[in-house]
């Protein structure tokens, strides 16, 4: 009985397979696998979930049903689908963070206008304007074609001293007109004393050189010269002290012993004197100096100097030849020789052209450039130099009879800051020269102010005159005047 049931049921199980999966091959169904998605934790099946395409970047990320067989084969469909050669199937991987975006493409326009570069404009650069007193003479003009080329000078203000339209010189119109064409930046204007310009020519100057105007032989006695230069010197104060009082003077018209004590007299008078804006210039013979120095010991002229002291000219000036090189001193002879070269330069070549009343004028024009060009970098706070002026001492520093003395002196952007001392262990053939000197100097500074005094009193007088000749020239009548004549007659 059990076993009967057994069988019929055993029966009843396989005819219930088999006709299931007769319906199951008839239909053309397959076994559907399933995956469990991370996401929302549903359970469906891969077919029915469809391909999630990214319209920005719609790249296919199907992996090949078929595969050749080899393992170069398979490395290579790894690489192209973006696979790696180890572990796990091929499939697309997108990151959302770095997600692909559609490259714009612009529209073609017109191309703009084209834009023109501006050229680079530098900075104007500061500079002094020099004001040249007496340039209607060669040695001005050859000052002016060097201070033409100076970097540090943006304005050169040539004055003519005398009417050069009736003589055999060139008229300074022209030389100015012949400097501009040099390719530099300074400015270069011309003003004559017949159009009364020393005035304009003098008006916010920086710097003044004071030229020789005219030409005077240096064989004339030193009171003759004085005498001819002494009023345009005082004129040239004068218009400074109205002008520019604050101006940096160089005093170049001999005799510069002279000139610069009757500078500073007409300076003090007016109330604008300044001694650390006021020098002489000692340049010519320090040049000279230094330069014969350098051929007697075969050197190169830039590493020897001879400092100069004393006066500027004749027997006042000293050289100091035992400064010239460290550690070397010149006997006694040769500095004797060659001081009275220095003293004796000018005369000399002056003689040896016959037809020119001083001919120097190339040298000494180098030389007052040089100084003009220290001055000016000194007062535009690039360079603090040391060079040898005539100047006014300090009592407290310098005992001597003169006032003032030719000593090396430092200059900075407001003057003359220091005066240096006088160097010591002078050789005995320098103090000798030196006393002489000093007594000289005092002759010369005396000379300068008793022409200053009778100058002052001829002035006074002259004035007093005008006054009284304009009273009793009056046509003004004094009615009260007249009754009290008559009451006391």
């Amino acid at each position: 009985m059990f076993s009967t049931n057994v069988v019929s049921k055993a029966i009843n199980l396989w005819e219930s397979v088999l006709g299931s999966s007769k319906v199951l091959m008839t239909h053309g169904l397959s076994h559907r696998g399933y995956a469990k998605k991370k996401d929302d934790g549903c359970r469906r099946a891969c077919a029915d979930i469809p391909l999630e395409k990214d319209p920005v970047c719609p790249i296919p990320c199907d992996r090949r049903g078929k595969k050749k067989e080899g393992i170069l084969h398979r490395i290579k469909l790894r690489l192209i689908d973006g696979g790696t050669n180890f572990g796990t199937p091929f499939r697309y991987l997108q990151d959302d963070k770095c997600v692909c975006k559609e490259i714009e493409v612009p529209e073609p326009k017109a191309l703009p206008a084209p834009v023109e570069e501006k050229p680079c404009i530098q900075e104007t650069r500061s500079g002094m304007q020099v004001a040249v007193l007496g340039a209607d003479t060669s040695i001005g003009q050859y000052v002016a074609l060097l201070l033409k080329q100076c970097p540090c000078i943006k304005k050169l203000r040539l004055y003519e001293a005398r009417d050069t339209s009736t003589g055999c010189c060139r008229e300074l119109c022209q030389v100015v007109h012949d400097l501009q064409h040099i390719d530099t930046n300074c400015l270069v204007q011309a003003y004559s004393c017949a159009c009364h310009d020393l005035e304009r020519c003098l008006q916010n100057s920086d710097i003044v050189l004071m030229l020789e105007s005219g030409y005077l032989s240096m064989d004339m006695p030193m009171e003759t010269r004085f005498n001819y230069q002494a009023p345009i010197v005082k004129k040239y104060a004068d218009a400074i002290a109205k002008e520019c009082p604050n101006a940096f003077i160089l005093v170049c018209a001999s005799p510069i012993d002279c000139m610069v004590p009757l500078v500073a007299e007409t300076l003090k008078e007016t109330g604008w004197y300044n001694p650390r804006k006021l020098l002489g210039s000692l340049a010519v013979p320090e040049m000279r100096a230094s330069t014969l120095a350098a051929r007697a010991l075969s050197l190169e002229p830039c590493y020897v100097n001879v400092p100069c002291v004393g006066g500027t000219e004749g027997d006042a000036l000293v050289p100091l030849f035992s400064k010239a090189l460290e550690y070397f001193e010149f006997s006694e002879k040769n500095a004797e020789m060659m001081t009275n070269t220095v003293r004796c330069a000018s005369e000399a070549v002056a003689k040896s052209d016959c037809n020119c009343v001083r001919s120097a004028e190339l040298s000494e024009a180098h030389a007052l450039a040089g100084l003009v060009t220290k001055v000016a970098w000194a007062l535009l706070c690039r360079d603090v130099p040391q060079l040898s002026g005539f100047v006014e001492t300090d009592p407290c520093q310098i005992i001597s009879p003169a006032r003032f003395l030719g000593v090396n002196v430092l200059l900075n952007n407001q003057g003359i800051c220091k005066i240096v001392d006088l160097p010591g262990n002078f050789s005995p053939l320098e103090l000798h020269l030196m006393d002489y000197a000093v007594m000289n100097l005092k002759f010369n500074e005396d000379l300068a102010m008793n022409w200053y005094c009778d100058y002052m009193n001829a002035e006074y007088q002259l004035g007093m005159m005008g006054k009284k000749t304009q009273f009793f020239n009056t046509k003004t009548k004094y009615p009260r005047v007249l009754e009290c004549i008559k009451d006391m007659a």
